[in-house]
């Protein structure tokens, strides 16, 4: 074998070790990323692979059941009313059973109480949690593929949630100012519109509001 002739082999042979540990990582990488997903029964376990709890058809929709890929390629399916949470793509879901609560006001401030005996089961997006909870309701129109999205607010101590935005209008001012009464502090700084998004309200009342 000639000089060129070894140089080539072992060009050959760096690409194809090179292809080889880059195949590996790429598994090693994709196994670690699944791992990240899980589902938790309200029974206590946690099971680990791939979760899915939208169909991407035609329509886009939700699915009545949650889904795992474990790492082997076996799938279940999982009733919505038995899963307590599930982590998507980096993203948390807790579940909630919620009903709007009637008032004088509810047209302009919807309040919905954690009711697992007459509500609604929602999986509520984990945004941040703190002494104020910040979770994101989702949902897709009729006909419509976009996911849609309304922020709630909870108090660590209470039952229940209020929303903090409505579309364009952004913050639901009055509704802040009535929810967060015992903190004269973000009461000024919403009435100066030094707050303007949502997670600016979560922020400044977890720094300032907390006795």
């Amino acid at each position: 074998m000639n000089k060129s002739q070894k140089l080539n082999s072992a060009a050959t042979l760096y690409i194809l070790i090179t292809l080889t540990m880059f195949s590996l990582q790429t598994s090693v990488f994709a196994q670690g990323n699944e791992k990240l997903d899980y589902i938790v029964l309200y029974v206590g376990d946690t099971l680990h692979g791939k979760v899915q709890y939208i169909d991407e058809g035609i329509p886009r929709e939700f699915y009545k059941k949650i889904r795992l890929t474990t790492s082997d390629g076996k799938g279940k399916k999982y009733k919505r009313k038995n899963v307590a949470s599930f982590r998507v793509t980096n993203i948390t879901y807790e579940s909630f059973w919620l009903s709007q609560t009637s008032q004088r006001f509810s047209l302009v401030n919807p309040k919905y109480n954690i009711d697992h005996n007459n509500g609604e089961q929602y999986f509520l997006k984990v945004v941040s949690k703190g002494n104020l909870n910040h979770y994101e309701l989702e949902w897709i129109e009729q006909g419509d593929t976009a996911l849609r999205s309304m922020a709630l607010l909870k108090k660590e101590e209470d039952p229940f949630f209020i929303r903090a935005d409505q579309g364009v209008i952004r913050l639901k001012r009055k509704v802040l100012l009535d929810y967060f009464s015992n903190c004269p502090r973000i009461i000024e700084a919403i009435n100066q519109k030094q707050i303007k998004d949502v997670w600016q309200v979560v922020d400044f009342y977890n720094k300032n509001c907390i006795d």
